[in-house]
């Protein structure tokens, strides 16, 4: 009988090769079993590729709308926020001033109220979420309304100038005292309300925009989700403050003061009426995104679970394979050690 020999070399690159297949194989078993799917999609399901392919980017597409609808919420939540604190701050004034009228007292205190609650507003329609001013319209990068008391302020300069020319002078004037009732109410009802048109907000007062923002709330869903600062509500608060804290203690008859007090409630219930009306179209919004972001999580799920029966592995058969590799690996490192110390000398002595 002839006896066969094998080489120690080509033992120990037989070795060498098993050795590198199972680190290969290893790789792709831990990967396997750290995230759930098939380490080759297009090896492991052939025809069915496509198939995959378009579930999961299907599934990136809805991703990204609930995810910006999440941060849509957020913004609403805080424009809704700074609108219950206007429609707050104006409520209050409207009592300050209801008990103000006829009163001979608190000129100043009105006043005063009145342009605390100016700065206050302005603050609100000035409000950011993420970098972005909530009341811009889509000039969301613009701060909606400068500072009022602010030297050189347009509206400001506008207001007192639209003073002067009707009286034939200014507000720090003595003659301020021989403006009669009438008088002042033709003043507030013509050039003082003209200042709070559209047209004359835009160019002194407002920075924002009247195109309000849309946004993709679905595939094939939009949704107007903001308010403009040059919505009608802010402007009649805005024109509520401003004649209380221009013309409300600076020597006025108490008829005129009256009559500044009576137009100053008038505009203060519009807005009373407008603003919460603003807030229901908004929370309308609200409402909608809440539900396609619900359906939206519906449809993730649906995929997640599409792309999981086509590309899904048992977790624990992948952890089994990972061991039994592992057991091959250390197997032919142990058997490598071995041909490696074999040596002809070792059975000469």
């Amino acid at each position: 009988m002839k006896t066969q020999t094998v080489s120690s070399f080509v033992l120990a690159n037989a070795t060498r090769s098993i050795i590198s297949k199972a680190q290969a194989d290893l790789v792709k078993a831990q990967q396997e079993a750290t995230t759930g799917f098939v380490f080759d999609t297009g090896l492991a399901l052939g025809s069915r590729t496509g198939q995959s392919l378009s579930l999961r980017k299907e599934h990136d597409r809805l991703s990204v709308l609930t995810d910006s609808n999440k941060l849509l919420a957020e913004r609403m939540t805080t424009s809704q926020n700074a609108l219950s604190n206007a429609v707050k701050g104006s409520q209050d004034f409207l009592g300050t001033i209801i008990a103000m009228r006829g009163s001979g007292q608190g000129h100043e205190v009105a006043a005063n109220a009145a342009k605390g609650l100016l700065q206050t507003a302005t603050s609100l329609i000035n409000t950011s979420f993420n970098g972005e001013y909530v009341f811009a319209g889509v000039n969301t990068d613009v701060k909606p309304l400068g500072d009022y008391d602010a030297a050189g302020n347009p509206a400001r300069a506008a207001v007192l100038q639209s003073f002067e020319d009707h009286f034939g002078f200014s507000v720090t004037d003595p003659q301020v005292s021989t403006i009669t009732a009438n008088d002042m109410k033709v003043f507030l009802d013509g050039p003082f309300a003209s200042e709070f048109d559209a047209g004359s907000w835009s160019d002194n007062w407002s920075s924002a925009s009247d195109t309000l923002i849309k946004s993709r709330i679905a595939p094939t869903e939009l949704a107007e989700t903001s308010v403009s600062a040059n919505n009608a509500g802010f402007r009649k608060m805005m024109m509520s403050y401003t004649m209380v804290a221009e013309f409300a203690n600076i020597g006025l008859s108490q008829g005129a003061f009256d009559t500044v007090i009576v137009k100053a409630i008038e505009t203060t219930t519009e807005a009373n009426a407008t603003l919460p009306g603003v807030q229901s179209v908004l929370g309308t919004a609200q409402a909608r995104t809440k539900d396609a972001t619900d359906r939206l999580e519906v449809q993730l799920k649906v995929l997640n679970s599409s792309v999981i029966g086509l590309e899904g592995v048992d977790p624990y058969e992948a952890a089994n394979r990972v061991e039994a590799l592992r057991t091959q690996i250390d197997a032919s490192y142990a058997l490598t050690v071995k041909m490696q110390s074999l040596s002809l000398l070792n059975y000469l002595k």
